[in-house]
């Protein structure tokens, strides 16, 4: 059985990241291609997703749990690892998986919060590759902002952040899309990036 296809779309928080998932999903299961989608970290994963969802989102519990840059990056890096077997798993049974956001996402907002590359790349190293990684490159979409979310309520570390996913994006080999167009010409342009994988 061929193994399944790994798929990834990074960006800042809101680009659209989860609104092409879904487009891409429909694409994808109208190919025939059986599809699941996810979306990193992985919360409900103990004990590094739990600990991570409340810090993203509760300003009390981060004043409990002070961490450093490299030790919350180390948190989503185990994350990402502990997921791993049940990934491979589902790509061993010839099923796409279509990731929002992966280890790029914790090497850009590292980098943002003060880690060094050197620390990030390695503390990744070693996590499953994707087959294709794409990038909703543009100005973020004010709308779909989280209140309270740690990543989203600073516009000056948002603007950093994409800027290292611009660097990154040229670093990794990662498609870059425009985001700032029309829904469905975003997605036209994710698909053209898929096809050489749709065999």
């Amino acid at each position: 059985m061929k193994k399944g296809k790994f798929i990834v779309i990074y960006g800042v928080n809101g680009t659209g990241k989860s609104t092409q998932v879904e487009k891409i999903i429909q694409y994808l299961e109208e190919e025939k291609i059986k599809v699941n989608s996810l979306k990193y970290p992985i919360y409900d994963l103990s004990p590094e997703g739990l600990f991570i969802d409340k810090y993203l989102r509760d300003s009390d519990f981060r004043k409990k749990n002070p961490q450093t840059t490299e030790e919350l990056q180390k948190k989503y890096a185990e994350n990402r690892k502990r997921f791993e077997p049940k990934l491979k798993k589902i790509l061993e049974k010839g099923e796409w998986v279509l990731a929002e956001d992966y280890t790029g996402t914790g090497i850009c907002w590292g980098l943002t919060w003060g880690a060094s590359l050197e620390y990030l790349e390695k503390i990744n190293n070693n996590l499953y590759q994707p087959d294709l990684s794409i990038l909703l490159s543009g100005e973020r979409f004010l709308s779909s902002l989280e209140k309270g979310h740690r990543n989203e309520s600073d516009d000056e570390k948002i603007n950093i952040s994409r800027n290292f996913h611009e660097l990154l994006s040229q670093r990794y080999g990662w498609k870059s899309v425009n985001s700032n167009q029309k829904i469905k010409e975003v997605t036209e342009d994710i698909k053209k990036e898929l096809k050489p994988l749709i065999k």
